[in-house]
């Protein structure tokens, strides 16, 4: 196991102890405050002025054949969007987890308003990385960059479901998702947490863990980037078929970069998954 690099994240941001055990028992644990709305406001305000993120938007079926939209990259470089994966709380506090050090896998910005129906269906992260990966030691760090609820969707978790292993994946009307009958079992002995967060909070949950969202019922959208990061001694057993997963160094940032304004651009000088790439083998989403 790859030893962890010395914490530098302030402990205002750095998951407790308590907070780590909760994530070990629950699958998952909600962080207030990791971010603050000075920090997030250039995102906001770029998202407010290109909703569909420079044309970089897919969009994905769910049961019913409706759809919701995403958006991913993985690229490090020296934009907002290349940088705050990189900051020490995100690295710091996903090595907690994982229990070594961690790098930056992708990110998928979610952003729903009320005239995109689909619904997020149930579904585990690992699911997806299985041919990649021998163990799910991925952990996902969502931050919502506006209110998050009820109403307008915000990110549903089945509390402990972490612990019932990977979840047989179906194809239904276009979707590929966790078996909707074995699910339905899931949710008729567990309990589905709503994860209703602020601008700045933050979710971690394991990659086995049961999530989705439904869609947006209000006027205003409904903002959710999920970080992904990966356990270094878990990186793909054969990284030639998928080299945007394999093992590269993730160099810790201050975690005052943001703030700083230390970035070129938010988003214009960076690179996304085309949605052309956004392949579909068998209904799998590929990224």
């Amino acid at each position: 196991m790859t030893t962890i690099t010395p914490v530098r994240t302030s402990s205002r941001l750095l998951l407790t102890d308590a907070e780590v055990d909760q994530f070990q028992r629950d699958g998952y644990v909600v962080k207030r405050g990791l971010f603050s709305e000075e920090e997030l406001r250039p995102l906001q305000e770029e998202l407010e002025r290109d909703p569909n993120i420079r044309g970089s938007q897919s969009s994905i079926p769910d049961l019913e054949g409706k759809l919701w939209k995403v958006t991913i990259w993985n690229e490090q470089n020296d934009t907002y969007a290349g940088k705050l994966p990189r900051l020490e709380r995100m690295l710091d506090n996903t090595a907690l987890l994982a229990g070594e050090e961690t790098y930056f896998w992708h990110i998928k910005l979610v952003r729903k308003s009320n005239d995109i129906p689909g619904t997020v269906d149930w579904h585990q992260g690992y699911a997806y990385w299985y041919d990649d990966c021998l163990y799910p030691n991925t952990i996902t760090c969502s931050v919502a960059v506006d209110s998050n609820n009820l109403r307008n969707g915000c990110l549903n978790v089945v509390k402990g479901s972490h612990h019932m292993g990977r979840i047989d994946m179906v194809d239904v009307g276009g979707s590929h998702v966790a078996d909707p009958e074995r699910v339905q079992h899931i949710l008729d002995t567990h309990e589905a947490v709503a994860c209703e967060l602020e601008a700045g909070d933050a979710v971690f949950f394991h990659a086995n863990m049961l999530h989705g969202s439904l869609p947006n019922t209000t006027d205003t959208p409904r903002t959710l980037m999920h970080c992904v990061y990966n356990a270094r001694s878990n990186q793909p057993v054969e990284p030639e078929k998928s080299p945007h997963r394999a093992y590269r160094e993730t160099v810790k940032l201050p975690d005052g970069t943001l703030l700083d304004g230390d970035y070129d651009t938010v988003f214009e000088k960076h690179t996304f998954f085309a949605p052309e790439k956004l392949n579909s083998v068998g209904g799998q989403q590929v990224f």
